[in-house]
């Protein structure tokens, strides 16, 4: 009960006052996923029935289907979560990264070609709203904010999801509230593959702006781009968190770091190249080492 009206106050907090709502909606699924992390998914479930039931109410249906999408990445992150192999809970956060970022990349793969491919009757109307919007886009957003939009908007969503999912698992540990402890020895490292997608996609930008000079594969290819930085950034952060605590930096100079890394934007660049390049030097295992 509590965790349902807390997300739907942080959901509705926009209207009253926009700059501290646009803040509170971005954490507004931490009070659901912490439900989900200390009681289960059926407590989460209903939880989750609070803020769709306001949002019926005050917004209309088509709200209330946005949100509940919304809501279908806390279920999927919580199943692998909380799921157990011969009694041991499967998956460390590493683990879980990689599946939450690999199935959404499947999923924005299928719907593209779906788009592309496929004449179905149902769908004339989801591609003319896409043609409409990436052509209102091209015009009238400058060039700089075209080619960072698509892959921006779907790298932020990410984010969101992930930061809110760790804010409330770290609570849930301090609070001794968890179901599912960090075993001591558990997999921290994230799957290779990511630096093969992220270099592909890199390359498909490249192709499309050199010869093709497609709007529909323009977007295609900065989605993929953003989709495949997601994990690598998450990756960098914490391999540059535990290099911080190796070298016994302070903490504020953590958190400053942080604050001016999301407020420049362009710092993000080296945090993913810092995921990218942790697999081939075991970074993380490296200082690791030193704090144990």
């Amino acid at each position: 009960m509590q965790g349902g009206s807390l997300c739907a106050a942080f959901s509705f907090l926009i209207f009253m006052w926009p700059i501290p709502g646009v803040i509170a909606k971005f954490f507004s699924l931490a009070p659901i996923f912490y439900v989900g992390i200390c009681l289960g998914i059926r407590a989460c479930g209903f939880a989750m029935a609070i803020p769709l039931a306001w949002t019926l109410i005050m917004l209309g249906v088509s709200q209330t289907i946005a949100m509940l999408i919304l809501f279908v990445p806390v279920l999927v992150i919580l199943r692998w979560h909380l799921i157990k192999v011969k009694g041991v809970y499967a998956n460390s956060l590493a683990d879980i990264l990689h599946l939450f970022t690999s199935h959404f990349l499947y999923l924005i793969v299928v719907g593209f070609c779906i788009l592309k491919f496929f004449d179905v009757a149902w769908l004339e109307g989801l591609k003319k709203s896409f043609e409409e919007a990436t052509k209102l886009m091209q015009v009238q957003a400058p060039n700089s904010v075209m080619e960072i939009l698509p892959g921006g908007v779907v790298f932020l969503w990410l984010l969101m999801v992930w930061v809110n999912f760790q804010i409330a698992y770290g609570i849930a540990l301090k609070t001794n509230m968890a179901k599912h402890k960090p075993a001591i020895k558990q997999n921290i490292n994230l799957k290779p593959i990511w630096d093969i997608a992220l270099v592909g996609s890199m390359w498909l930008v490249l192709l499309n702006s050199l010869l093709i000079d497609s709007l529909f594969l323009a977007v295609f290819s900065r989605v993929l781009l953003g989709v495949s930085a997601f994990p690598l950034f998450i990756d960098g952060l914490e391999t540059a968190q535990i290099i911080a605590k190796a070298n016994k930096y302070p903490p504020i100079a953590v958190r400053i770091s942080l604050v001016i890394t999301f407020m420049l934007v362009w710092p993000i660049i080296f945090v993913v190249l810092l995921g990218l390049v942790e697999p081939w030097y075991g970074l993380k295992q490296k200082y690791l080492s030193r704090l144990n």
